[in-house]
């Protein structure tokens, strides 16, 4: 079986735009001891095949392809890929998602010095990249800071929903044999329900950095190269009221306030949240508007 330091895990389907981008994403890479796995879930072979056989990453074995007769879905494709290859580190690199060229090397370094021993995994900031395709071609329309708020990673602030991407974790392999391996009949929300179980028993060190990307084209809704995200919001909002509903039972058959509570409070402050802030840009605009603030001054005067 390959080893390397970090195992690479990129799930695709018929994206071969979006793979070519992924590939030279870690082939960029100022870190070099990694293998790349790439798992087509159901996709055309001859297509990914020609694709990697243009590099000679593929010819060392440090791009490694494995092929899916029928999609199994994407958290069964990333469990393919982990257990295809051994590694110390495991990061999930979907298709259309990118690195900047140090993201390996700061995150490996940050977890082979750190001293806690309950710190497994790592993050940094990302930075969102809106985008179209045009024939075979992707133009970024703008980009934007995606997480730069987050001061620290904590499983109460999880629980109200996810915070990071898969582009931007790394994690230690042998925090799958306590926590288990991501959820097959999770076909979105896999994330999250990982970083879920990986933040109950775990840490997470910040590294406060952009040093990974998030790719949306906003759109593209439906097809091949839709996010899941994007393309599929009322299938989140199904198994997301699914996983609150799975997690809230499990406290309550247990006689606990345990995650489920957690969870179910947190995503209750985040529709509050919601809701007031546009409240709270409402009043800022006021506060700032000089004619409101002379009108206002006129009725004091004439109170």
């Amino acid at each position: 079986m390959k080893f390397a330091k970090v195992a690479v895990i990129t799930r695709t389907k018929n994206r071969n735009i979006l793979l070519k981008r992924a590939i030279e994403s870690v082939i960029n890479q100022s870190f070099s001891d990694w293998v790349m796995v790439i798992v087509n879930d159901g996709g055309d072979k001859n297509k990914v095949e020609d694709l990697v056989s243009n590099y000679a990453e593929k010819k060392s074995g440090k791009i490694v392809v494995v092929h899916n007769e029928e999609s199994k879905g994407m958290e069964a494709a990333s469990n393919i890929g982990i257990r295809s290859v051994d590694s110390t580190y495991v990061v999930i690199h979907d298709d259309d998602d990118s690195w900047q060229p140090d993201f390996l090397n700061k995150t490996v370094a940050c977890l082979e010095n750190v001293s806690v021993k309950s710190i497994k995994g790592a993050v940094t900031y990302s930075t969102r990249y809106i985008e179209t395709i045009s024939g075979d071609k992707v133009h970024v329309k703008y980009t934007e800071p995606f997480n730069t708020w987050l001061d620290s990673i904590t499983l109460y602030r999880m629980a109200a929903g996810n915070v990071f991407p898969p582009i931007s974790f790394i994690f230690r392999r042998e925090v799958l044999d306590e926590i288990g391996y991501f959820r097959e009949d999770l076909p979105v929300l896999g994330d999250w329900d990982f970083h879920l179980r990986f933040l109950s028993k775990y840490d997470i060190f910040l590294i406060k950095e952009c040093l990974a990307n998030y790719h949306h084209r906003l759109e593209v809704r439906s097809g091949e190269y839709s996010n899941s995200v994007i393309g599929g919001y009322d299938k989140h909002i199904f198994y997301d009221t699914l996983l609150k509903n799975e997690l809230l039972r499990k406290d309550l058959e247990n006689n606990r306030v345990g995650l489920g509570f957690l969870v179910n409070i947190g995503k209750s402050f985040e529709v509050i949240h919601a809701q007031i802030g546009p409240i709270e840009v409402l009043a800022n605009k006021v506060k700032s508007n000089e004619k409101l603030k002379r009108i206002a001054k006129f009725f004091l005067r004439t109170r």
